[in-house]
């Protein structure tokens, strides 16, 4: 909580509506801020085209809405994309509110320059995850993806047994939350049975000589 924004809390404050993708982790934050009163309506990747539409017709009529995201930032591998999209179509001004990213978090842990980097989403569950690992193998910057807690501990074997070559992983669990855990180990080495499958996760890949394993909490 304490890395949300005064700028952060001000656009509640003035908000006729706010958008949620989680309306329970939203009425948190507004209780967290001492905010009550405000108009909620969920908005999340379940989100018909009609209940969309009636939404953005409201903030049409010079009615300020608020998108609150469930956990990071909006648009980055969430509902707040259709939002965004739908909204520039009915030229309705967008004013994006930087907050919490677990992309930009890991990205200043990383032991390595990332001036350059590739960002691929989520990890697939199934069909595609090949084509993922060719993908990171061809490229030379690093690669971050994320993962589920469900997929975790499946998808680290996969890399393990995929990549031959020397490899550095960066794993960042829970970013900008409580129980945040930052791993940094070459790939090779990294006891997968260590990494707890709880939380969101965040990871880096990048191909580079070996370098000192760590953990930190």
């Amino acid at each position: 909580m304490s890395d949300l924004s005064q700028r952060a809390k001000d656009a509640f404050l003035e908000a006729d509506i706010i958008l949620s993708e989680d309306t329970r982790q939203t009425l948190k934050i507004l209780s967290y801020l001492n905010i009550r009163g405000k108009k909620i309506m969920s908005c999340n990747e379940h989100c018909g085209e009609t209940k969309l539409a009636k939404i953005l017709g409201q903030l049409s009529k010079d009615c300020h809405g608020v998108f609150c995201s469930d956990a990071g930032t909006p648009n980055v591998s969430d509902p707040g994309g259709r939002v965004v999209e739908e909204a520039l179509k009915r030229n309705i001004k967008i004013v994006p509110i930087p907050g919490p990213s677990a992309l930009t978090t890991l990205i200043s842990a990383c032991p390595f320059s990332c001036s350059n980097f590739v960002f691929l989403g989520y990890f697939p569950k199934k069909k595609g995850r090949q084509k993922t690992i060719e993908l990171i193998r061809q490229t030379e910057s690093p690669v971050f993806f994320l993962e589920s807690p469900h997929r975790i501990i499946k998808t680290l074997k996969l890399l393990q047994e995929s990549f031959q070559e020397s490899y550095t992983i960066v794993i960042g669990r829970e970013l900008t939350k409580y129980f945040e855990q930052i791993i940094v180990s070459d790939l090779d080495k990294l006891e997968i049975n260590s990494v707890m499958p709880k939380g969101e996760f965040i990871l880096c890949l990048k191909a580079m000589e070996s370098t000192a394993s760590t953990c930190c909490k």
